[in-house]
Protein backbone atom coordinates (compact mmCIF):
# COMPACT_ATOMS: atom_id res chain seq x y z
CA UNK A 1 0.00 0.00 0.00
CA UNK A 2 2.92 2.35 0.75
CA UNK A 3 4.32 1.67 -2.71
CA UNK A 4 0.93 2.39 -4.25
CA UNK A 5 0.68 5.77 -2.48
CA UNK A 6 4.24 6.63 -3.51
CA UNK A 7 3.43 5.74 -7.11
CA UNK A 8 0.36 7.99 -7.06
CA UNK A 9 2.49 10.87 -5.71
CA UNK A 10 5.01 10.48 -8.54
CA UNK A 11 2.24 10.43 -11.14
CA UNK A 12 0.74 13.60 -9.65
CA UNK A 13 4.10 15.38 -9.86
CA UNK A 14 4.63 14.35 -13.47
CA UNK A 15 1.16 15.44 -14.52
CA UNK A 16 1.72 18.84 -12.89
CA UNK A 17 4.87 19.38 -14.96
CA UNK A 18 2.99 18.41 -18.11
CA UNK A 19 0.11 20.82 -17.49
CA UNK A 20 2.00 23.65 -19.25
CA UNK A 21 3.06 23.26 -22.86
CA UNK A 22 4.77 25.88 -25.02
CA UNK A 23 2.78 27.07 -28.02
CA UNK A 24 4.64 27.10 -31.32
CA UNK A 25 4.14 30.11 -33.60
CA UNK A 26 4.96 30.55 -37.28
CA UNK A 27 6.99 33.77 -37.30
CA UNK A 28 9.08 35.86 -34.91
CA UNK A 29 10.22 39.51 -35.06
CA UNK A 30 12.69 41.15 -32.69
CA UNK A 31 14.73 44.29 -32.09
CA UNK A 32 17.94 44.43 -30.05
CA UNK A 33 20.48 46.78 -28.47
CA UNK A 34 24.03 45.49 -28.33
CA UNK A 35 27.26 46.41 -26.60
CA UNK A 36 30.48 44.77 -27.78
CA UNK A 37 34.20 44.96 -27.12
CA UNK A 38 34.69 47.39 -30.04
CA UNK A 39 31.61 49.58 -29.76
CA UNK A 40 27.85 49.17 -29.95
CA UNK A 41 25.09 48.06 -32.37
CA UNK A 42 21.37 47.80 -33.04
CA UNK A 43 19.73 44.89 -34.83
CA UNK A 44 16.49 43.62 -36.32
CA UNK A 45 15.51 39.99 -37.00
CA UNK A 46 12.63 38.32 -38.83
CA UNK A 47 12.51 34.54 -38.45
CA UNK A 48 10.22 31.65 -39.34
CA UNK A 49 9.83 28.47 -37.28
CA UNK A 50 10.92 25.39 -39.22
CA UNK A 51 9.60 23.17 -36.43
CA UNK A 52 9.05 23.41 -32.67
CA UNK A 53 12.78 23.77 -31.94
CA UNK A 54 14.35 25.46 -34.97
CA UNK A 55 13.89 28.78 -36.72
CA UNK A 56 15.56 30.54 -39.63
CA UNK A 57 15.44 34.02 -41.00
CA UNK A 58 17.03 37.36 -41.82
CA UNK A 59 19.22 39.51 -39.58
CA UNK A 60 20.10 43.18 -40.16
CA UNK A 61 22.55 44.95 -37.85
CA UNK A 62 24.20 48.38 -37.79
CA UNK A 63 27.37 48.49 -35.69
CA UNK A 64 30.06 51.00 -34.71
CA UNK A 65 33.51 49.40 -34.72
CA UNK A 66 36.48 51.00 -32.98
CA UNK A 67 40.06 50.10 -33.76
CA UNK A 68 41.97 48.82 -30.67
CA UNK A 69 44.40 51.74 -31.09
CA UNK A 70 41.68 54.40 -30.82
CA UNK A 71 42.45 56.51 -27.75
CA UNK A 72 40.69 59.84 -27.47
CA UNK A 73 42.88 62.91 -26.85
CA UNK A 74 41.68 65.89 -24.82
CA UNK A 75 41.21 69.26 -26.48
CA UNK A 76 44.25 71.53 -26.53
CA UNK A 77 41.95 74.29 -25.26
CA UNK A 78 40.57 72.96 -21.98
CA UNK A 79 38.21 75.92 -21.55
CA UNK A 80 36.14 74.78 -24.54
CA UNK A 81 33.52 72.06 -24.64
CA UNK A 82 34.86 70.58 -27.88
CA UNK A 83 34.74 66.85 -28.47
CA UNK A 84 37.93 64.87 -28.04
CA UNK A 85 39.70 63.48 -31.10
CA UNK A 86 41.83 60.44 -31.87
CA UNK A 87 45.31 61.37 -33.07
CA UNK A 88 46.04 59.85 -36.48
CA UNK A 89 42.51 58.55 -37.12
CA UNK A 90 41.34 59.49 -40.61
CA UNK A 91 38.02 57.59 -40.76
CA UNK A 92 35.27 56.29 -38.47
CA UNK A 93 34.13 52.73 -39.20
CA UNK A 94 30.53 51.57 -39.08
CA UNK A 95 29.30 48.34 -40.61
CA UNK A 96 25.90 47.29 -41.92
CA UNK A 97 25.51 43.53 -41.59
CA UNK A 98 22.84 41.59 -43.48
CA UNK A 99 22.74 37.82 -43.29
CA UNK A 100 20.87 34.60 -42.68
CA UNK A 101 20.39 33.33 -39.14
CA UNK A 102 19.66 29.90 -37.72
CA UNK A 103 18.52 29.36 -34.14
CA UNK A 104 17.96 26.15 -32.20
CA UNK A 105 16.36 25.60 -28.79
CA UNK A 106 18.85 23.49 -26.84
CA UNK A 107 17.08 23.73 -23.46
CA UNK A 108 13.34 24.34 -23.54
CA UNK A 109 11.23 25.97 -20.83
CA UNK A 110 9.86 23.34 -18.44
CA UNK A 111 7.29 25.65 -16.85
CA UNK A 112 6.20 29.28 -16.82
CA UNK A 113 8.82 31.49 -15.24
CA UNK A 114 11.74 29.32 -16.38
CA UNK A 115 14.35 30.18 -19.01
CA UNK A 116 14.98 28.63 -22.41
CA UNK A 117 18.49 28.52 -23.89
CA UNK A 118 18.96 28.86 -27.65
CA UNK A 119 22.07 28.44 -29.79
CA UNK A 120 22.26 30.77 -32.78
CA UNK A 121 24.62 31.35 -35.64
CA UNK A 122 24.49 33.69 -38.62
CA UNK A 123 26.59 35.03 -41.48
CA UNK A 124 26.43 37.21 -44.55
CA UNK A 125 27.55 40.56 -45.92
CA UNK A 126 29.31 43.15 -43.78
CA UNK A 127 29.31 46.48 -45.59
CA UNK A 128 31.83 48.78 -43.95
CA UNK A 129 30.93 52.49 -43.94
CA UNK A 130 34.02 54.70 -43.71
CA UNK A 131 33.19 58.30 -42.76
CA UNK A 132 36.10 60.79 -42.87
CA UNK A 133 37.01 62.67 -39.71
CA UNK A 134 36.65 66.45 -39.61
CA UNK A 135 38.17 68.60 -36.85
CA UNK A 136 37.69 72.07 -35.42
CA UNK A 137 40.84 74.19 -35.75
CA UNK A 138 42.06 77.36 -34.09
CA UNK A 139 43.22 79.64 -36.93
CA UNK A 140 45.62 81.41 -34.55
CA UNK A 141 47.53 79.87 -31.63
CA UNK A 142 46.33 82.67 -29.35
CA UNK A 143 42.70 82.05 -30.21
CA UNK A 144 40.97 83.19 -33.37
CA UNK A 145 38.39 82.05 -35.89
CA UNK A 146 37.33 78.39 -35.61
CA UNK A 147 37.78 76.48 -38.85
CA UNK A 148 36.39 73.05 -39.77
CA UNK A 149 38.54 70.89 -42.05
CA UNK A 150 39.04 67.26 -42.92
CA UNK A 151 41.67 65.91 -40.55
CA UNK A 152 45.22 65.46 -41.86
CA UNK A 153 47.82 64.24 -39.37
CA UNK A 154 50.69 66.02 -41.18
CA UNK A 155 48.98 69.34 -41.90
CA UNK A 156 47.13 69.77 -38.60
CA UNK A 157 49.28 70.19 -35.50
CA UNK A 158 47.82 69.02 -32.20
CA UNK A 159 48.33 72.55 -30.81
CA UNK A 160 45.83 73.94 -33.33
CA UNK A 161 43.14 71.22 -32.97
CA UNK A 162 40.25 72.18 -30.71
CA UNK A 163 38.48 68.85 -31.11
CA UNK A 164 36.51 66.67 -33.48
CA UNK A 165 33.84 68.48 -35.49
CA UNK A 166 30.16 67.62 -35.67
CA UNK A 167 29.54 64.00 -36.69
CA UNK A 168 27.63 65.01 -39.83
CA UNK A 169 30.61 66.85 -41.30
CA UNK A 170 31.88 64.64 -44.12
CA UNK A 171 28.96 62.20 -44.05
CA UNK A 172 28.44 62.75 -47.79
CA UNK A 173 31.99 61.47 -48.41
CA UNK A 174 31.33 58.10 -46.76
CA UNK A 175 32.85 55.14 -48.64
CA UNK A 176 31.60 51.55 -48.71
CA UNK A 177 34.11 48.86 -47.72
CA UNK A 178 32.66 45.39 -48.47
CA UNK A 179 33.28 42.28 -46.41
CA UNK A 180 31.71 39.28 -44.68
CA UNK A 181 30.75 38.43 -41.12
CA UNK A 182 30.15 35.38 -38.94
CA UNK A 183 28.35 35.35 -35.60
CA UNK A 184 27.59 32.71 -32.99
CA UNK A 185 26.12 32.91 -29.51
CA UNK A 186 23.56 31.81 -26.96
CA UNK A 187 20.32 33.58 -26.05
CA UNK A 188 18.36 33.22 -22.82
CA UNK A 189 14.61 33.83 -23.15
CA UNK A 190 13.03 34.72 -19.79
CA UNK A 191 9.62 36.07 -20.93
CA UNK A 192 6.60 34.33 -19.34
CA UNK A 193 4.53 34.72 -22.52
CA UNK A 194 4.83 32.42 -25.54
CA UNK A 195 3.73 35.25 -27.82
CA UNK A 196 6.54 37.58 -26.73
CA UNK A 197 10.27 37.25 -26.25
CA UNK A 198 12.72 38.99 -23.95
CA UNK A 199 16.24 37.67 -24.25
CA UNK A 200 19.77 38.30 -23.08
CA UNK A 201 22.28 37.17 -25.69
CA UNK A 202 26.01 36.47 -25.40
CA UNK A 203 28.35 35.63 -28.24
CA UNK A 204 31.11 36.57 -30.67
CA UNK A 205 31.26 38.32 -34.06
CA UNK A 206 33.98 38.24 -36.69
CA UNK A 207 34.05 40.84 -39.49
CA UNK A 208 36.43 40.19 -42.39
CA UNK A 209 36.77 42.90 -45.04
CA UNK A 210 38.15 42.18 -48.51
CA UNK A 211 40.99 44.65 -48.04
CA UNK A 212 42.66 46.57 -45.23
CA UNK A 213 40.38 49.15 -43.63
CA UNK A 214 42.08 52.61 -43.57
CA UNK A 215 40.99 53.84 -40.16
CA UNK A 216 44.39 55.40 -39.35
CA UNK A 217 47.04 57.24 -41.29
CA UNK A 218 50.10 55.03 -41.56
CA UNK A 219 53.70 56.22 -41.70
CA UNK A 220 57.12 55.31 -40.35
CA UNK A 221 56.14 56.45 -36.86
CA UNK A 222 52.83 54.59 -36.54
CA UNK A 223 53.76 51.51 -38.57
CA UNK A 224 51.27 49.15 -40.18
CA UNK A 225 48.29 49.36 -37.78
CA UNK A 226 45.29 49.08 -40.10
CA UNK A 227 43.81 45.61 -40.54
CA UNK A 228 41.21 43.59 -42.42
CA UNK A 229 39.55 41.59 -39.61
CA UNK A 230 37.78 42.63 -36.39
CA UNK A 231 36.78 40.22 -33.64
CA UNK A 232 34.23 41.25 -30.99
CA UNK A 233 32.59 39.68 -27.96
CA UNK A 234 29.08 40.98 -27.41
CA UNK A 235 26.08 41.10 -25.11
CA UNK A 236 22.67 42.22 -26.29
CA UNK A 237 19.13 42.65 -25.01
CA UNK A 238 16.39 41.72 -27.47
CA UNK A 239 12.63 42.25 -27.41
CA UNK A 240 10.03 41.00 -29.84
CA UNK A 241 6.88 39.05 -30.54
CA UNK A 242 5.67 35.90 -32.28
CA UNK A 243 2.55 35.37 -34.36
CA UNK A 244 0.81 32.87 -36.64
Amino acid sequence: MVLTIAGLNVQAQLSTDADWKRQVYETEFSFGLQGHTSGYAVNFRAQKFVDGFNKRGLEIELSKIKHPKEVSSASSRSQTRARGYVFGRKNSLFTLRAGLQNEKIVFDKTDRGTVSINWLYSGGLSLGLLKPIYVQLDSQPSGGEILVERYNHVKHLSSTIIGEANFFNGIGETKIWPGLYLKSGFSFDYNDSDARLSTIELGAIWDLFFKEVPIFYEDAATGDINKMAFFQLYISINFGYRKN
